[in-house]
């Protein structure tokens, strides 16, 4: 017999622990702000996670390691597109990586996103029994025991991070040299993103490592003295979907109100409105059928939009204004992201295969830069 609930009430380490002893077989689903990760047990053992972000995908995975550039991730996801190989076994042929470090590296990567659960305030949860991929997994080597011990302190050292970085809009600024061919590959391409002016979040966008991750090596240099932390930049504020809706009083007259104000933005083209509206309604029930079909619906119509406007993956977009008007302007990191890897080389489909963004968010992006007179494309 499967399980559901909501982590407030269950922790992941309990959970994990319970379909142990229980020697579960299935699939455990957790969903959480648009995001859903799987974590498949066999005989109570965890085997293998995946999840829907596209920051975990294995190539921003193998980026964030420095096995692979963004060039070879293009031509990587471009062999893919026509041969429909997993991307893995295309880059161990094209000799980008070798084969045992692929392994190594897909478990780390399955490991990464469990241990990142524990890190979840709340999410809505179901287990399947009974229920695996067809698809041959690379097992992880970690029992439950030592992937509840390592998300528990993980848990613990979280809380002494955000004492000292409290969000993702600080700023770190270095204070004194460091000595970078001293640290590992992941946290010296973090350090090589700082430049004082970067966020925590554009510092995830830029070394595609975790928030945990950034967060961890950044407050290690805090810590030390090596760097401090500013204060961002105020920008003005965003409406939050709760400032956006009339008061409510049950979760179905929540999500009917959301679903009603997505429906609305969706005739007036305010498709970044539309997609925040169903987010919102996604967190109050992961699992709604209405909202899924809702989310599936608009995202198919404003791709169709996008697309009758113009804004394709063969389409290249080319910057209109200089680089000193456009360091005056105010971006968001997902925009700044964008505008860094526009060369008037690289089409938008190119742009999409290394971006740590969904695909409907970065065209959205490119729709605004385009609206805004900020890019053209060709």
């Amino acid at each position: 017999m499967g399980i559901s609930g909501n982590l407030r009430t269950m922790t992941p380490g309990d959970l994990l622990q319970w379909l142990n002893f229980a020697q579960k077989t299935g699939t455990l689903v957790l969903s959480a702000n648009g995001i859903e990760k799987k974590i498949f047990l066999r005989d109570g053992r965890v085997i293998s996670s995946a999840s829907s972000d596209p920051r975990e995908y294995l190539g921003q995975f193998l980026m964030s390691h420095g096995f692979i550039s963004e060039e070879q991730l293009t031509t990587a996801m471009q062999e893919q597109a026509k041969s429909r190989r997993l991307l893995g076994r295309i880059l161990v042929d094209l000799g980008i990586v070798p084969e045992a470090e692929l392994g190594r590296l897909m478990r780390e990567k399955a490991a990464e996103s469990i241990y990142d659960i524990f890190l979840w305030k709340e999410a809505e949860f179901h287990f399947i029994d009974d229920d695996l991929p067809a698809m041959e997994m690379v097992p992880l080597q970690v029992d439950v025991t030592g992937i509840i011990m390592e998300g528990s302190r993980r848990i613990d050292e979280w809380q002494r991070i955000t004492r000292l970085i409290p969000g993702r809009d600080s700023i770190p600024v270095l204070e004194s040299p460091i000595d970078v061919d001293a640290l590992p590959e992941v946290p010296r391409r973090i350090l090589a993103a700082v430049n004082g002016q970067r966020s925590i979040e554009e510092l995830i966008l830029e070394s595609r490592s975790s928030h945990f991750q950034v967060a961890k090596t950044i407050y290690s240099f805090v810590e030390s003295g090596a760097m401090r932390i500013v204060a961002p930049t105020k920008r003005p504020a965003t409406p939050t979907p709760s400032a956006e809706v009339r008061a409510i009083r049950t979760e179905e007259d929540e999500i009917g109100s959301l679903l009603t104000h997505a429906q609305e933005a969706l005739k007036t083209g305010d498709f970044e409105k539309v997609l925040r509206m169903l987010k919102a309604a996604q967190n109050v029930d992961p699992t709604n059928a209405k909202v899924a079909s809702a989310l599936k619906g608009a995202t198919a119509s404003i791709l169709n939009t996008l697309e009758g406007e113009g804004i394709l993956g063969k389409k290249v977009p080319r910057l209109v204004k200089n680089f000193d008007e456009i360091s005056q302007m105010n971006f968001t990191p997902n925009e700044g992201f964008m505008i860094s890897r526009i060369n008037g080389v690289w089409d938008i489909g190119s742009i999409l295969k290394i971006s740590p963004l969904r695909e409907i968010d970065s065209l959205l992006i490119f729709r605004k830069l385009r609206r805004d007179g900020i890019v053209e494309l060709t």
